[in-house]
């Protein structure tokens, strides 16, 4: 297994890894946008919440809807 995100969630790694957009739209964000991100997926309580935010970074808009509220639903 590649362990290039070895710092982030699981889910976050792997999925950064399986999806070259999400991976590069992530490492386009700036280092607060990031740790949002990574808190949000440490909050993930399925895996449907962390395909969500990946989906979410895959697309080509920005990535507002994640930093709003307490929750991905």
């Amino acid at each position: 297994m590649d362990h290039q995100f070895p710092d982030l969630p699981l889910g976050l790694g792997m999925g950064l890894t399986m999806n070259r957009h999400a991976r590069d739209n992530f490492e386009g964000l700036s280092e607060t946008e990031k740790e949002h991100i990574i808190f949000k997926c440490k909050d993930a309580k399925s895996k449907k919440e962390m395909d969500k935010i990946i989906s979410s970074l895959s697309q080509d808009e920005k990535f507002d809807e994640l930093f709003q509220g307490p929750n991905i639903d």
